[in-house]
């Protein structure tokens, strides 16, 4: 095995380096993880560009799946679902590792994803922790006691594993439309229930996908992207609306127009655009749901009319990324739907690791669907 790898490294806005570091012994229980792919997330631009903080310098990258190539004598042997594993094997992460003492963990477990003390590869873990080789743009990952690891199945691509991610993004933001609320008849999210999704990146063609499964109709697309609209019907998309060709007055039209006059039962904002948060308002039927994930980053405000939320008894739900057992979830449905939606053609542009700065570039300037980092595995 050689001695040596290589990882990219971000000081500061627009300042990333490919560097050279030591591949790290490994400790008793810990494991070494070699990267086959890594997805650039949509959050990654905004850190490049200085609008989402991290320590610095950091390897980033958290979308990450690889090979085990070396385990600590007590590493555990099973992943988090109970499957052996061992070196060799194939793997991806639930990449947030929890304080387990903190308010949230402790009295609201399934929230924490909330967690006030967590590590999170390829966010918060800074190259002056040793090891340093915490995220995924990197030819390895050194995983820490406690690591969330899950195996992939035998028919799933590195890069198929890759999307767990985004995935979990995706599944729990449909789920948050569900609930909570008094339960009745046409309330919430559920089977027959019209839902918009403004913005078809990956996690909202996923997230289409995934309304779609649980029974929607319509799926409702709102994007302007060639490259995106052009997979919207593959993902569960059944009426497309191009942001480019209409104006807001004329989307909530059309949408009305298509759900009975009302609005759409769910809105899911995973645009990150300020104003798409406000048009979500508009666009959502009375006693509706609006979803917002998009804004994970500062990017800005938006005006917003309380009158508008109270009239209409909206419930408006946020999400704050995932609890780690939500990649249970998006594993379950990458397998057993990759039937129905075809998830490699989400990859549209691949780099090797050198070119870790053009991928964010291209993630960036929506160049593609989704931008990854792939290994020699």
């Amino acid at each position: 095995m050689k001695t040596k790898m290589k990882a990219n490294v971000f000081y500061g806005p627009e300042d990333m380096r490919l560097e050279e570091f030591d591949i790290p012994a490994v400790e008793d229980d810990c494991a070494l993880l070699r990267v086959c792919a890594c997805g650039i997330c949509g959050t990654d631009p905004h850190i490049y560009h200085g609008q989402l903080d991290v320590p610095k310098p950091i390897i980033l990258g958290h979308e990450f799946s690889g090979e085990l190539v070396k385990l600590g004598k007590d590493f555990p042997r099973k992943d988090m679902l109970g499957n052996d594993i061992s070196e060799g094997d194939r793997v991806v992460l639930g990449t947030t590792m929890n304080c387990g003492t903190c308010y949230y963990c402790r009295f609201i477990p399934h929230r924490n994803n909330m967690c006030t003390n967590c590590d999170i590869y390829g966010i918060t873990m800074g190259i002056d922790r040793s090891p340093s080789v915490f995220g995924g743009y990197a030819e390895y990952v050194y995983l820490l006691p406690g690591s969330w690891v899950f195996k992939l199945p035998d028919t799933m691509s590195y890069e198929v594993g890759a999307l767990a991610d985004p995935f979990a993004c995706a599944t729990r933001t449909v789920e948050r439309a569900f609930g909570p609320g008094m339960p009745g008849s046409g309330d919430s999210m559920g089977v027959g229930s019209s839902v918009v999704v403004q913005g078809l990146g990956s996690i909202g063609l996923l997230a289409a996908a995934t309304a779609k499964e649980a029974g929607a109709y319509p799926v409702i697309g709102i994007e302007s992207v060639p490259i995106r609209k052009d997979l919207a019907k593959e993902f569960g998309v059944d009426i497309l609306i191009d942001l480019s060709e209409t104006t807001v007055a004329e989307r909530v039209e059309m949408v009305r127009q298509l759900t009975a006059g009302l609005g759409a039962d769910v809105v899911l904002e995973m645009a990150g655009v300020p104003s798409a948060f406000g048009e979500s308002l508009q666009l959502v039927r009375a006693g509706g749901k609006v979803v917002e994930f998009g804004h994970f980053s500062n990017v800005g405000t938006v005006d917003i009319n309380p009158q508008l939320i109270v009239n209409k008894d909206l419930d408006i739900h946020g999400v704050f990324a995932y609890p780690n057992a939500q990649i249970a979830r998006s594993l379950h449905m990458l397998e057993n739907t990759a039937d129905r939606f075809p998830y490699e053609k989400l990859i549209t542009h691949r780099f090797s690791i050198e070119e870790a700065n053009e991928a964010i570039l291209a993630s960036r300037d929506k160049l593609c669907v989704k931008a990854m980092l792939v290994g020699n595995c």
